[in-house]
């Protein structure tokens, strides 16, 4: 019997969108980001995530205040 969560692992195609397994994370460092906006050190973080073939990587968005 396979492990239940095998499925994480397997690609995953929707609508032209090609990922390499289906394990997708959420924004993580806006509450970190001084001033609000993201630096260095934010890149690097998602750059290990990517690195270590997380299939999508949701970035963080940016409000502008008018």
């Amino acid at each position: 019997m396979s492990n239940p969560t095998d499925v994480l692992f397997r690609p995953f195609t929707l609508k032209g969108l090609e990922l390499k397994n289906r394990i997708v994370m959420a924004p993580m460092t806006r509450g970190q980001a001084e001033n609000g906006v993201p630096g260095a050190k934010h890149a690097a973080y998602y750059a290990r995530r990517a690195h270590n073939e997380v299939g999508l990587i949701l970035s963080e968005g940016t409000v502008i205040d008018r």
